[in-house]
Order: C-alpha cells, then structure tokens, then sequence
C-alpha cells in the first residue's frame, strides 16, 4: 500500500470521526430538555388545572421530551399574588394565574381581568386577544417585568347569584353584596351596598344572611361552591362578559428555547384555552340545569336595569382609563373591537 493512498485513507477516517463526533454534538443539542416548573393558581379539580395538565402531556409527546411541565398547586411556591414577580426573576419558570393578583404592579393586567359591563362573549373575547391585538398588546407590557404573556385562557363573567329576588335596580339596591375590584366600584356608582370576603367564605356568609348576594364569579363557580343550597335566585345577563386567566413563562427561559420548540408551545395553549373555554361552556349549562332541578329560580333582568349597568360600567372605564396610560389604550382596543361587532 502507497504511503499517498494511507494517507488519504487516514485523513477519511479523521474526517468521518470528525463528522461522527459533530452530529453527536448536534444531536445532544438538539436533544436539550427544557423544564418548566409551573405554579397554577387553581386546584386539581378546576379546568384550570386540567388543561395544562393535558397540555403538559401534549408537549411532552410533541417535543418527544424536550419540553417538560411540572404543575404545582395554589401556594406550592411562593402566596398566589407573589407568581407574577417571582415568574420575572426566575425564581419560578411559569404561573397560571389572574391579572387581578398583580395589578398594583402592571394595571393594565387588572383591566384585562374581567372589565364590567364588557358584552363580549368568550368566543368574541379569545378572537381579540389571539387576532385583534390584545394578547400582543399585554405581551409587550409584561415583557418590561421579564414575563412572557403565553396565553389567555377565558371563562364566563360574573353573574349575580342572591337569596332575594331582585327585580329590578332598586331591589338590587337593597341588597348587601359581595363584590370586590372594578366590581364593586361599578356597583357603588348604581348605588348598591358591596363587602369584600374571601371567596371561599362566600357560602358561609351567604348561610347566615351576612350577604344577600354575590357578584364575584360565573354561575358555574357559584354552582361548584353550592350557593344553591344558600341562595335561591340566578341573575342574568353576567355583569361581565368574560374573565381571563393568564399563562405566563419567564421570558429568558422562553426565548432560550429554539423556534421551532417556541412556536409548539404557543400552540399547545392555544388549544388549552379553546379546551378550557368549552370546558367551561358545558360547566355553565349543566350548572344552570342542575340548580334549576334543585328549586333555583332564573330571573331576567328588564333591559332598563341592563342599560344602567352598561352606563355605570362605561363610567368606570374611564375612570381606569385616567389612572393609566396603557389601560387607557387597552380599553380603547375594546371599544374599537365592540363597535367592529355591532354592539
């Protein structure tokens, strides 16, 4: 054998030991896992829960085990409230959670919250977060505090569930009710007596006439809490149309992530959330059958009493509006979206 011809054959050889050793590399590349450690603001048995849990398996498969979601319950990690900030630092890598809970730090997250008087429904409402603007639109504004606003997930508004019959809006006014946030400010200004308690201490204080009413969840809530034991009259329409829980990632660990990794997990939520909200959708009609069979009685509120809810509630969105710049244009983003859909 010619030196030139083993020459060559060992420069082959180092180039295809070479090549082997890069599409390793490559491939444990590739094969980084990304874990995420997520703090869910509801309990096993909610929607809230399910469908991450779902969407935890889904990605799992999808990613074939790139991406992987650990769930941890209410207080798991850190006070429900803290999720927002500890997702920022890092501390925690997700959170599901409410705009409510850090509104003192980006208000605007209050304001997508559940706004009163919004006449949007859920399908109506997850169109303008994923295709008029309004997820975008949050994302920039929580990106500011190292959070990635990954979804929107919304469930049916608040509805008025009472011991009393209310016919009207004076009966409503004789009522002490339960309300809290942008809630009971709509109510003050229509003249109506609200208390705050913790959601949990609602039936109890329902049982014992402390409250006459509640306006502080969907009647599919006040159904899994069994206000039907304790209060008797479903009031509809909702004071809200809608309320939205929030899927949030720490954004450095986010875009850690390759593309292709980032856009499968903003799909899976997006099927979350259609799977939450028909959840939800079917939880409020058996809700209402189901109350309804146990002598809970339906009451339609006259148009009068709709419209003065509608202007009380357009009071407070101006009133939020003038307390912040980006809630301002955020409700502006609503109101140009009501008036595309003939409202």
């Amino acid at each position: 054998m010619s030196r030139n011809h083993r020459t060559n054959r060992t420069k082959l050889l180092v180039s295809a030991l070479a090549l082997i050793f890069v599409m390793g590399l490559a491939a444990t590349v590739q094969a980084k896992t990304f874990r995420f450690t997520c703090q869910n603001v509801n309990a096993m048995e909610h929607p809230g829960w399910k469908v991450i849990a779902q969407m935890a398996k889904d990605l799992k498969i999808m990613s074939q085990g790139q991406i992987l979601i650990d769930q941890v319950g209410p207080g798991g990690l850190v006070k429900s409230p803290q999720t927002f900030e500890t997702t920022g630092s890092g501390a925690i890598d997700m959170a599901i959670t409410y705009g409510a809970y850090h509104g003192g730090i980006v208000p605007v997250a209050a304001t997508s919250f559940a706004l009163p008087g919004d006449p949007r429904d859920m399908w109506e409402t997850l169109n303008f977060y994923y295709e008029e603007g309004g997820l975008d639109f949050l994302r920039a504004q929580y990106a500011k505090h190292g959070v990635y606003y990954a979804g929107a997930m919304v469930w049916p508004g608040y509805g008025m569930f009472s011991r009393k019959s209310v016919e009207s809006l004076e009966d409503i006014r004789k009522l002490k009710v339960r309300a809290a946030g942008t809630m009971a400010t709509m109510l003050h200004g229509m003249g109506v007596s609200t208390t705050f308690i913790p959601f949990a201490e609602i039936y109890v204080a329902m049982s014992r006439g402390a409250i006459d009413a509640t306006v502080s969840g969907s009647h599919a809530e006040n159904y899994l809490q069994n206000l039907h034991e304790v209060g008797k009259y479903m009031v509809v329409p909702d004071f809200s149309g809608v309320q939205t829980l929030e899927v949030l990632v720490n954004k450095a660990k986010f875009d850690s992530m390759p593309e292709h990794l980032q856009v499968m997990f903003e799909n899976a939520i997006q099927k979350s959330s259609l799977d939450f909200t028909r959840s939800f959708m079917q939880m409020e009609k058996r809700a209402e059958t189901d109350m309804m069979e146990a002598g809970v009685k339906k009451i339609v509120l006259p148009q009068a009493t709709v419209d003065e809810i509608k202007k009380a509630s357009d009071a407070i969105w101006d009133e939020v509006a003038a307390k912040d710049e980006f809630s301002a244009q955020y409700i502006d983003m609503i109101r140009k979206h009501l008036k595309e859909l003939g409202y």
